[in-house]
């Protein structure tokens, strides 16, 4: 299942997941370059309204903090590591789809939010992209575990009002991590109504 048991069938060597590392480093670069919250790249909504639309895409990689940083950069690579392989072009994707949806359901679905920056709520997309994947591959209970043991930990921070596992200098916004959740259910829907489904190259 993970990168280091996956074979590239045309050079015999390691399939690296090296869209999650190239997406990985950018966000690393973006930190260690531009700091904590760039003023410039974060999700503003006033600043939005002026023209400025690059940061509904820049906000999602920059980060308030070091271990807001370090949270989201690691969990991007892990899911790399375990879906990349099976996933290729449709990673890319599903990080674009989160990123729209996240971005509508920031402007439209929560109106009194000004701020936000964070992988967050778009690495949700990810996660349920590559669960439903792996399902179709393998079958295995614990799949169907891990994506309600997501969809349990998405309610209860919802109902809390704060993330369970991290502390961050800007609060989290649980209601994003389900907008990007229901951003790759709505993805794989899409590609079974087309029939556009997944497939796995060996």
């Amino acid at each position: 299942m993970g990168v280091a048991s996956q074979m590239d069938g045309h050079h015999g060597g390691i399939a690296l997941p090296w869209r999650s590392m190239l997406l990985g480093a950018g966000a690393v670069v973006a930190y260690l370059v531009l700091g904590a919250a760039p003023e410039s790249w974060v999700f503003d909504r006033a600043a939005i309204a002026q023209g400025e639309w690059w940061r509904l895409v820049t906000g999602h990689w920059v980060h308030s903090d070091l271990a807001h940083a370090g949270w989201d950069i690691t969990a991007l690579l892990l899911l790399g590591v375990v879906f990349e392989a099976r996933l290729q072009w449709q990673l890319p994707l599903a990080l674009l789809i989160g990123t729209v949806g996240v971005d509508a359901w920031l402007w439209w679905g929560d109106p009194t939010l000004f701020y936000y920056c964070g992988l967050s709520g778009i690495l949700n997309s990810l996660l349920i992209v590559g669960l439903l994947q792996l399902w179709r591959d393998l079958r295995h209970p614990l799949i169907l575990l891990t994506g309600a043991g997501a969809v349990v930990k998405i309610l209860v921070e919802i109902n809390a009002g704060q993330a369970l596992l991290t502390q961050t200098a800007w609060p989290s916004v649980p209601s994003v991590h389900a907008a990007g959740f229901l951003c790759g259910l709505l993805l794989c829907w899409g590609f079974r109504v087309t029939g556009k489904v997944i497939v796995f190259r060996r």
